[in-house]
């Protein structure tokens, strides 16, 4: 059983945000409790894109200089991503920007069996393709040698990422500009996609496009995608992307105008009524996850590129099939990498053969940090004795990458963030690597003993009553939910099931004494009997249009 923690806000500052702002004194204390002032309370309700932070560093600018003289020069400019939904996303947010200017522009992706980041196969690949400019999407700060041997091969290198800078990221020079907004805010909370847009902004003004605001305005869908599936903090200009990205999709998609591949992407996943960030999250993102886990991405770029509804709907078909077919992979992975598990570690480590998890590696991670409670690295053997995979902090406040950061001279290529990284360790590290990460995962539990069983933060105690009679109305204004904004925690005592029945196998739909409905997993002998509080979340009920529970925890 988790333990609850009531966060208790100051009294007055709740009082002063509810008077200012005229709101119910139970969302000002959720909104208190999020850090929101009094001052920021409407921006915070009221998203817009006129609260985005300009790409006003001299980096921007500089970069934004280079891709125009490309333009108007006739160069050739090769836009390089990821082959995950934020890499993918990024990519085709900048082709298409730049399409706008000029047609003499190439995209290309990395694979899982090359590796990720720009490697030297990749630059020579642009190269033979002619490119004079490369910009980077998603990737880069850690490909210090790929910009090196790119700039020693003719080719012009612009960095747009947002990972955690390592120790000796790319300079200028020899890269033109490095546009990861780390380097001169490391809280900054913009995923891979965010850059990319504010470089495509960048390059708007630069080049004087009289719509150019209008025209990336249409690619906040992509942005927003990107932005929720890659799990960056919802706060900030990422509230603002998401939100206002959120928007765009809906009414697009309301109107038949939205673009092929995310009207295809929404279709085959089932998708009901409006899209929100659950669907971007659990439904769309996945499916353009998938491809790229097993084969080559490119037809998941190519989705999010074509024009073409009936290619939109072959291609999101193929990428739902794949999903499937990843699914079933990723099962069979989880158990055989739940049965290699050692109890004595604190940070789980399992070697697989690379035909067990390949490109699952950090999806088998996360379900194994979920099932152990602590944080999960997969790891394929490879050929010359080396290891590379993925590692997951799960549930857990453990900071992967500070602990990794301790063990770096026992790594090759590495880099990611505090939940989710990835790596590879030079062969004959491997033992002082496993004790290394462990000893510095015990040093973070020395700090914060609650580091694996982190409290249930509750907001407040409210009534059924109280759920029930408005909530929703205010409680959809803090939407988009999400990493740094999570759905709001309540409380409630002296609830009791007057009825259950199974929605599928491991899920319950209860019915309260006060007639609210409430999902709780678990087998459904595990309903509680009696009077109980309980520790829940709230939403609307895609099918009733009220308000349903779903419980985190429960007690007798």
């Amino acid at each position: 059983m988790a333990r609850w923690r009531l966060l208790e806000p100051e009294v007055d500052v709740v009082s002063e945000l509810a008077r200012v702002a005229e709101l119910d004194l139970l969302c000002a204390r959720v909104l208190v409790n999020r850090g929101v002032s009094p001052e920021g309370a409407s921006g915070f309700l009221s998203p817009s894109l006129r609260t985005v932070g300009a790409p006003d560093e001299e980096a921007w600018r500089v970069a934004a200089r280079r891709v125009v003289r490309a333009i108007k020069d006739g160069e050739r400019i090769g836009v390089f991503g990821d082959y995950d939904t934020d890499g993918l996303t990024s990519a085709a947010t900048l082709y298409l920007a730049l399409s706008r200017y000029t047609n003499n522009l190439v995209v290309q992706l990395p694979t899982r069996q090359m590796g990720y980041g720009l490697l030297e196969p990749y630059v020579r690949d642009l190269f033979a393709e002619g490119v004079d400019l490369i910009v980077t999407a998603d990737c880069g700060i850690s490909n210090r040698a790929g910009v090196e041997i790119a700039r020693s091969l003719g080719m012009d290198v612009i960095v747009t990422d947002h990972h955690i800078p390592p120790e000796d990221p790319p300079e200028a020079p020899p890269a033109v500009a490095v546009l990861d907004p780390k380097l001169w805010d490391p809280e900054d909370p913009l995923a891979g996609v965010g850059v990319a847009w504010k470089f495509a902004w960048a390059v708007a003004r630069e080049i004087e496009d009289p719509d150019g605001r209008r025209h990336i305005g249409r690619l906040l869908d992509l942005v927003s995608i990107g932005t929720v599936v890659d799990i960056a903090p919802l706060v900030g200009d990422n509230r603002a992307i998401a939100s206002m990205g959120l928007r765009h999709m809906n009414r697009s998609l309301h109107s038949g105008s939205a673009r092929p591949g995310i009207e295809a992407l929404a279709k085959v996943a089932g998708v009901r009524g409006e899209l929100d960030e659950g669907d971007l999250g659990w439904k769309l993102g996945p499916r353009l996850n998938s491809i790229g886990r097993i084969k080559n991405p490119r037809p998941a770029l190519d989705l999010l590129l074509t024009d073409d509804k009936r290619e939109a709907l072959r291609i999101a078909s193929l990428l739902n099939r794949l999903n499937s077919e990843r699914q079933q992979r990723t099962r069979y992975a989880v158990e055989r990498a739940l049965a290699e598990v050692d109890p004595e570690e604190d940070f789980k480590i399992v070697v697989t053969d690379e035909g067990s998890a390949g490109g699952l590696a950090g999806l088998v991670a996360g379900k194994v940090a979920g099932a152990t409670g602590r944080p999960a690295a997969i790891l394929n053997r490879r050929a010359d004795g080396s290891y590379g995979g993925s590692a997951r902090s799960g549930e857990t406040d453990v900071d992967l990458h500070g602990a990794l950061f301790t063990v770096r001279h026992l790594l090759g290529e590495w880099g990611g963030h505090r939940k989710a990284a990835g790596l590879s360790v030079e062969p004959g590290n491997f033992d002082a690597f496993v004790a290394g990460v462990n000893r510095a995962v015990r040093a973070q539990i020395e700090e914060n003993p609650d580091i694996f069983d982190p409290p249930v933060e509750v907001d407040a105690e409210v009534s059924l009553g109280g759920v029930s009679n408005g909530l929703l109305d205010w409680h959809e204004r803090l939407a988009p939910f999400g990493s740094g904004n999570y759905r709001p925690v309540f409380v409630t005592e002296g609830l009791r099931v007057e009825g259950v029945r199974q929605l599928w196998e491991g899920m319950n739909l209860l019915r309260l004494k006060d007639g609210l409905p409430a999902k709780l997993a678990g087998p459904s002998g595990a309903v509680p009997k009696g009077a109980f509080e309980a520790v829940y979340t709230v939403s609307r009920s895609s099918y009733t249009g009220e308000a349903e529970l779903e419980i985190v925890d429960w007690r007798q």
